[in-house]
């Protein structure tokens, strides 16, 4: 994942520095069975540049709506 497109550390509101770490761990697993998460991932990333915690939103959204069609169940 390239870095600079995003907001280094210092600049970066903690949610945003955080969001870019979860980010980067999906990115760089090497397990076989993440290619169509990393690639949806790498749309949301593309999708917001700058703002890793609005593409990390995106993609937990877009997954929750694959793996529950019809809603899922609700939090307690």
């Amino acid at each position: 994942m390239d870095r600079t497109r995003y907001p280094t550390a210092p600049d970066a509101s903690p949610i945003a520095a955080q969001s870019l770490d979860i980010i980067s761990s999906i990115l760089e697993d090497p397990s076989p069975g993440l290619v169509e998460i990393k690639l949806r991932l790498r749309q949301c990333v593309a999708a917001y540049p700058r703002h890793p915690e609005l593409a990390l939103l995106a993609h937990l959204l877009k997954t929750s709506s694959l793996v529950n069609p019809k809603g899922g169940e609700t939090l307690p």
